[in-house]
């Protein structure tokens, strides 16, 4: 009853446009206090504060930093250059060199909203230029940028660890397999939308070229350098980890590129706080409703009921309960409140954990791209100067690859536990 009302409360609130982290908390308080087993009110607060009390939790508000000091620098840039002069001369090479950019701002930034605002002006014209349609175009982008939610150091992937209590270089392995997975399954629709549509090849660019873009790209391909040597090579915690990209990324960009001012790090400190506040309220309220739910056994009651049901009638359900909570609540929160629920009675009835971060991280990442309210369709609109209609028809193809390699992920497991296993 008590975990009824809670839900009931919440989803009541949240069509009431109530913030997310509001409607969690009143739905719990309701429950608890109404029909919760007798303790002091005290307890929540304790709860609210333990929620945050998380060591591999501080990663996030650093690597948030991290991501937009990149964002507004120049390493984007030259990441993108150093793309298109070694890929942009094949068949789809352009296209390609716009999804490998994603991939590899990914691995530098870990928020996909990111890379469409950094990524997306730069390639956009150039995209146009050598003959891809508008609506391919921002499709791309909005597609491609959702790499940064599946590549380390992704924030979804932090925040599902930690509410999951699982590694998080484990789930960052299993993201990063995922992350290749689908780079392929984009560059190979690229590929054929340029044949297809005879788009014209770039002109092969000189050796002395490709070294110069290399040389220029050297130093932003040492920050994922960096985060994944510091981390797999056991000098750094994940944590740490993002610490230390907060400094290289400073550093680069203040005095190495010389792109940003040290007023201009102040302002965007502010801009972050903002972020890393919703963040952790977020992460508070949704622990104390997870820590709820579990006194009145909710995650024991799915499991029983999923216990009767094939394994991957169980994988199909989660994808679709997933993907249809990404296309309305932003993937963070959605990852906050979900996980903990899903997960055990996922891995009651055989589905490893880390598996399932990647299942859930990937589903929302689809969210983000699929209406009513994707996150990544409005940074678009707004990006771009395109319409709604015309961004939906943009992307509907690129859903349609994205939940192809969802159902390869889900249903052949070895293609994204192969690197897990391998560092076990």
């Amino acid at each position: 009853m008590a975990s009824t009302v809670l839900i009931l409360s919440a989803i009541a609130m949240l069509i009431a446009s109530v913030p997310i982290f509001l409607a969690l908390l009143t739905g719990t308080v309701i429950g608890f206090e109404f029909f919760g087993p007798p303790m002091p009110p005290v307890v929540l607060a304790q709860r609210l504060v333990e929620g945050v009390n998380v060591f591999s939790i501080l990663a996030v508000p650093l690597f948030v930093y991290a991501a937009d000091i990149i964002s507004r620098g120049e390493i984007g840039e030259r990441l993108v250059r150093l793309m298109e002069s070694l890929v942009g001369h094949i068949t789809g090479g352009l296209a390609i060199a716009t999804v490998l950019t994603c991939a590899m701002f990914g691995a530098i930034s870990g928020i996909g909203a990111a890379a469409v605002v950094s990524i997306g002006p730069i390639v956009y014209p150039s995209l146009l230029r050598h003959g891809y349609s508008r609506g391919f175009s921002v499709g791309l982008i909005l597609t491609a940028s959702t790499l940064s939610m599946l590549i380390p150091p992704s924030v979804a992937m932090i925040l599902y660890s930690v509410q999951v209590s699982v590694s998080v270089s484990q789930v960052f392995l299993t993201g990063l397999a995922t992350g290749i997975i689908f780079v392929v399954g984009l560059s190979a629709y690229c590929v054929l939308y340029a044949v297809r549509n005879k788009v014209g090849r770039s002109e092969k660019v000189l050796f002395r070229e490709q070294l110069l873009a290399l040389r220029r790209g050297l130093i932003p391909m040492g920050l994922p350098a960096l985060i994944f040597g510091g981390i797999y090579g056991g000098v750094f915690t994940p944590t740490e980890a993002a610490a230390a990209a907060c400094v290289y990324a400073a550093l680069v960009e203040t005095i190495v590129f010389r792109r940003l001012k040290l007023r201009s790090l102040f302002r965007l400190s502010q801009g972050s706080s903002i972020t890393i506040a919703t963040l952790l309220i977020l992460i508070a309220a949704g622990s104390t409703m997870t820590w709820f739910m579990t006194l009145e056994r909710v995650p024991a009651m799915l499991a029983a009921m999923m216990s009767e049901v094939p394994d991957y009638v169980v994988l199909a359900a989660i994808n679709v309960l997933v993907l249809i909570i990404g296309m309305f609540i932003d993937p963070n929160s959605a990852v906050i409140v979900i996980s903990p629920l899903i997960a055990p009675a996922a891995v009651a009835v055989g589905v490893d954990a880390i598996h399932l971060g990647a299942i859930i991280v990937f589903n929302l990442a689809i969210g983000m791209i699929t209406p009513p309210f994707g996150l990544n369709i409005f940074i678009g609109m707004s990006t771009f100067k395109i319409g709604y209609g015309e961004i939906l028809r943009a992307v509907l193809p690129f859903i349609g690859v994205a939940i192809v390699t969802l159902l390869i992920i889900t249903y052949i497991p070895q293609l994204v536990m192969w690197l897990p296993e391998l560092a076990r």
